[in-house]
């Protein structure tokens, strides 16, 4: 039977969880809830459970960089599990630049099906790595922030991260024109 890896990860917003099979981190977690975490996982992958924070040395130095604010991509590798469709826009979303953003129909154009929209969104909600492959990075074609799986509020902290809210606390969804943020 495989092997699923997992950890708890110390991050200045508290513990987020990381999954990795032999081939990359397969999921990512940022809510700090291990029982959620676990349950969510188990649901996607028929594995054995092993917790072993030995295995996500780099992704913990990955994770020192991206709160101290340094610009860089995390570098996987991933073990991306999802329909094709999903996996390529889990790509496209991968390709944002820290401190960028892209809207729906902008990822939909991206990757050839420009009516594919609402299709995107749900694959954009569907990403089992989210901070690693940037979904928080998606926002609405009107510059409003949209939704996030992960709830509103962790969107805000990971945008005022990468400079793009001046405060997590900043209501982006009434306020504020992200447009100028689109790569």
């Amino acid at each position: 039977m495989e092997k699923i890896y997992y950890a708890g990860l110390e991050t200045p917003l508290g513990t987020m969880w990381a999954a990795t099979s032999e081939k990359g981190l397969v999921q990512f977690n940022i809510s700090n809830n291990k029982e959620g975490f676990l349950k969510e996982l188990k649901s996607r992958i028929k594995a054995e459970y092993v917790e072993d924070p030995r295995k996500f040395k780099a992704l913990k130095a990955e994770l020192n960089r991206y709160f101290n604010g340094e610009r860089f991509i995390f570098k996987g590798p991933f073990d991306m599990r999802g329909t094709s469709f999903q996996v390529e826009v889990w790509k496209a979303i991968y390709s944002i630049p820290y401190g960028k953003l892209t809207s729906y129909g902008g990822i939909a154009k991206q990757i050839g099906r420009p009516k594919a929209v609402r299709a995107v969104g749900n694959a954009v909600g569907d990403n089992p790595i989210g901070l690693i492959v940037p979904c928080h990075r998606v926002v609405s074609s009107n510059g409003g922030i949209g939704g996030f799986t992960g709830g509103l509020e962790w969107k805000r902290k990971l945008l005022a991260q990468e400079g793009i809210l001046g405060s997590s606390r900043e209501k982006s969804e009434t306020s504020i024109d992200l447009r100028k943020f689109f790569k």
